[in-house]
This record gives C-alpha cells, sequence and structure tokens, in this order.
C-alpha cells in the first residue's frame, strides 16, 4: 500500500476519534470542566504529543514523529501507576509503550507504512483504555 494512503487512514481515523466520544467537544452551556489534576495533565499532554506524532506523520518527519513517541513512552511510564491497580489497566499501560516504542524505532527506520500502522494502534488502545477507565470510575459513588 503507498504512503498516500496510510497517511489518508491514519487522518481519517483520527478525525473520526475526535468525532466520537474519544476526544468530546465543548459546546456552550456545558457543565464546567473538572479541575486540572495530574492526571489530567499528563493526559493533555500525551495528546498532545499524539497530535504532533501524527503531524510528523503527514509530513513525513521522522524526527518529530520519534521524539513524539519517545515523550508519550516516558509520561506513560511516569502516569502508569496513577489511575488504577489492576491488570487491565496495567495490561493497557503496557501495550501503550511497546507501540509508542515501536512508533519510535520505526520512525528512526525511517518506516513511514509502519510508523502510520503503529499510530493507529496506539490510538486504539487509547480509546480501549480511556473506555475501561470510564466503566470502572462509573462503578464507583
Amino acid at each position: 500500500m503507498n504512503r498516500r494512503l496510510w497517511i489518508g487512514l491514519v487522518i481519517v481515523f483520527v478525525m473520526a476519534l475526535m468525532a466520537s466520544e474519544g476526544w468530546p467537544q465543548t459546546k456552550p452551556g456545558d457543565k464546567k470542566e473538572p479541575p486540572m489534576t495530574t492526571e489530567r495533565l499528563l493526559m493533555r499532554d500525551k495528546l498532545t504529543y499524539a497530535k504532533d506524532a501524527l503531524d510528523g506523520l503527514s509530513v513525513g518527519d521522522y524526527t518529530k514523529i520519534a521524539k513524539s513517541a519517545e515523550m508519550m513512552r516516558m509520561i506513560s511510564k511516569a502516569s502508569s501507576w496513577y489511575v488504577f491497580d489492576s491488570d487491565e489497566y496495567q495490561r493497557h499501560s503496557k501495550n501503550f509503550q511497546e507501540q509508542a516504542a515501536d512508533l519510535e524505532r520505526h520512525a528512526k527506520e525511517k518506516n513511514l507504512d509502519a510508523a502510520a500502522l503503529d499510530y493507529m494502534r496506539i490510538s486504539l488502545t487509547c480509546v480501549q483504555c480511556h473506555k475501561y477507565v470510564r466503566a470502572e470510575r462509573s462503578k464507583k459513588p
């Protein structure tokens, strides 16, 4: 499959995530945002680096992709203990870290097709983990 097709698929996938509940859109009259906690700050930073990685994929900037992947992996390691102490959460964190390492490696190898697939895998892991966290938090009073 050619490079443009992969990049197009990644862009469509991310736009679909943004339109879904993955990244909620704020509307006038919506309730206030929760206060900024360490967890929210770290997640915001991970999202910023994910957007940077997508930008790098779009223009073929391998240095930007690799740096973004490295930062996402480091943030995930620093925050992996913070949300839940469960086997499933640990599995999601480990998957994310391994996929970010793969993205960084493929960027350094200048393999754009593999890096685009890694980015899609990371995105799916994010969606699955956030779905899990929402479900677990809804169980608590």
